[in-house]
């Protein structure tokens, strides 16, 4: 389409972008919807929490077009159709209590702990108004009110259905060899030596040894972000688990531990684990890529110290092996509640175009091209 076209080239200039040869004004005509026009600027304001990640991740110019163009188109497809329901809402005589419109700006506050004089200035900063802030927050209320009328409410999803769902898409249900995992990390910093945190760790693995549970260490000493769970990683398929992990636990059994582990980066995402044994020498050590490949794997012999280690560790971790499961098909009962769900999604999707495609035949749109 030729005006978001026009819109991605404008959206490329301000974020110091790949071409701006052409930046039409703000007010450029994106859509009219009855008697309200969409212009670039609202299309532009509205897409700007997609388009800013975009830049910041994505280094192809040929497919940052494509995503960004995808984005403005979406935008300024769903401002359409909010506009639709603004209609059709003012239409249908429907009455909103202004009471309402207020509560929910009080709450807003509430919740960030701001004032009135705190919201107005805020406002200012933004160079819009108390008023227009207010209707935007009358908008939104609107809009789910409407959604859930016309979509959200009063789906039911048959039994008979899900079992058809899952019996024409077992596929889908298909897991390959899962694994079940606890972790301790325990991070080397500029505060904490190698050796210190090496040495924690293998008195952490001798407790263990000696009977204490894996879950309450983790608990107690683990830096790593499911140290409140006890370590708890859950149960992973292999395949999607780090290489290295799994292979740090492929001779374990259900309730044994892999004793102190090692783990190092280089550059390009290449990293390595290392094995210790209980004295805190490094045995052996599997180099493996940023795509999960197996580089290469050494013995260290016993001259080999932690400075001479190909790369130093930057943290020391212990895995216990829970238990194991080799490949299988989800029961319908396992998955019963997650099609229900896909399901509902999929039955809102339709009744939402079926119901936004009918409020389109009454009304007058048009969009640039």
């Amino acid at each position: 389409m030729r005006v978001l076209c026009i819109l991605l080239l404008a959206v490329m200039s301000f974020a110091g972008g790949l071409s701006a040869e052409i930046e039409p004004p703000r007010n450029y005509i994106a859509a009219i919807v009855n008697e309200t026009i969409i212009t670039r600027g609202q299309v532009e304001e509205s897409a700007r929490p997609f388009v800013d990640p975009l830049f910041r991740t994505e280094r192809d110019p040929d497919i940052l077009r494509e995503k960004l163009h995808q984005v403005l188109s979406d935008t300024l497809s769903n401002l359409v159709e909010n506009q639709l329901i603004l209609d059709d809402f003012k239409t249908s005589g429907a009455h909103f209590p202004d009471a309402v419109v207020e509560d929910e700006i009080k709450d807003r506050m509430r919740q960030r702990g701001q004032t009135r004089s705190a919201l107005t200035k805020e406002l200012h900063e933004q160079d819009t108004t108390y008023e227009a802030f207010r209707q935007q927050v009358r908008n939104r209320i609107i809009l789910d009110v409407m959604r859930h009328r016309n979509v959200g409410s009063a789906i039911l999803i048959s039994p008979q259905k899900i079992e058809r769902y899952y019996a024409t898409n077992l596929t889908k249900f298909q897991l390959g060899n899962q694994i079940k995992l606890r972790m301790i990390v325990l991070n080397c910093s500029a505060g904490n030596s190698i050796e210190e945190v090496k040495k924690r760790a293998q008195e952490i693995s001798t407790k263990i040894d000696e009977g204490a549970s894996f879950a309450e260490m983790a608990t107690i000493y683990s830096e790593g972000s499911q140290n409140k769970e006890g370590g708890d990683l859950e149960w992973r398929e292999e395949s999607k688990l780090s290489k290295g992990f799994t292979d740090a636990a492929a001779p374990l059994k259900p309730g044994q531990q892999s004793g102190v582990l090692g783990y190092a980066t280089e550059p390009n995402g290449v990293f390595w684990m290392y094995q210790y044994n209980k004295a805190g020498q490094p045995t052996s050590g599997r180099k493996y890529t940023d795509k999960n490949e197996l580089l290469e794997e050494k013995k260290f012999d016993a001259a080999i110290t932690d400075a001479t280690l190909p790369a130093p560790p930057q943290d020391f971790r212990l895995l216990l092996l829970e238990d194991r499961r080799v490949a299988r098909t989800e029961t319908l009962a396992e998955v019963r509640e997650r099609i229900e769900k896909d399901l509902l999604v999929q039955e809102r999707e339709r009744l939402r175009k079926k119901w936004v495609e009918r409020l389109k035949a009454k009304a007058f749109v048009r969009t640039f091209q």
